[in-house]
């Protein structure tokens, strides 16, 4: 048959044309959920809501003071499994993506938060459920819910700046490590009217946690800094050496 045009279906005629960042976004979601170490982070989220559970399971009447402490230790936990957000084994193996890596590192940290503050709420209900109607409302939530994320914005700053600043695939062993030293670092360096664990019946509670927002904010500043791709220094164009001499043989050098 002639004079009948067959479409045959192929890439558009505006080849160049770019896709919606929301496209993009939302192509990348599934793959980004299967490539996250789920285990890895669900094992440091499950010792924080074990540690939290502690008192409800058997039955301890702690004062308001200790269930704080209770609360930051589930919170360390937790932020020792988001250390492991952007661990990859695969990522000096494939090849350039064409996302940059700031989007695919909020994409990661987007993917997990859902699952962070479900977990939050789930320590926060555990050690309520826990102690009396008295020490219950004396529990400050809401300061210690500022505690847990800036931990969990240390780690993930911390994280960012070993992939930008090295060749480590998997940053989560050396971060959670860091993160479960910061307690004791902050003890020893700190002085005492900067510190940042204070017990809530301490003067400087508001003050330190004035810090603490300071801290939650300085970190995702930190983790935005350290996301883009690091330069790679320009080669300039090879310089020839000279050439031979006049008789045609390359000159002898000691």
């Amino acid at each position: 048959m002639t004079g009948v045009s067959v479409r045959v279906p192929g890439p558009s005629v505006r080849e160049g044309r770019r896709h919606p960042v929301g496209a993009v976004v939302t192509a990348l979601v599934r793959p980004t959920a299967r490539s996250l170490p789920w285990t890895t982070m669900a094992a440091g989220w499950a010792l924080g809501l074990a540690v939290a559970a502690v008192p409800a399971l058997f039955s301890m009447d702690l004062p308001a003071e200790v269930l704080v402490t209770v609360v930051r230790a589930a919170a360390l936990c937790g932020a020792v499994g988001t250390a492991f957000v952007l661990d990859d084994p695969a990522r000096h193996t494939t090849g350039v993506p064409p996302v940059p890596r700031p989007l695919r590192q909020a994409l990661r940290a987007a993917v997990v938060a859902p699952a962070v503050v479900a977990w939050w709420a789930a320590v926060l209900a555990v050690v309520r459920a826990g102690a009396d109607p008295a020490r219950r409302a004396a529990l400050p939530s809401g300061a210690v819910t500022v505690e847990a994320g800036a931990l969990c914005a240390l780690a993930l700053a911390l994280a960012a700046a070993t992939v930008r600043f090295s060749q480590v695939r998997v940053p989560g062993p050396a971060v959670a490590g860091a993160v479960l030293a910061l307690p004791i670092t902050a003890g020893v360096l700190l002085p005492p009217r900067f510190a940042l664990f204070v017990p809530p019946s301490d003067p400087h509670w508001d003050d330190a946690h004035v810090r603490w927002a300071a801290v939650l904010v300085t970190a995702l500043v930190a983790w935005l800094l350290c996301g883009p791709e690091p330069r790679r220094r320009r080669r300039g164009p090879r310089r020839r050496g000279p050439g031979p001499g006049p008789g045609g043989g390359a000159q002898a050098t000691a």
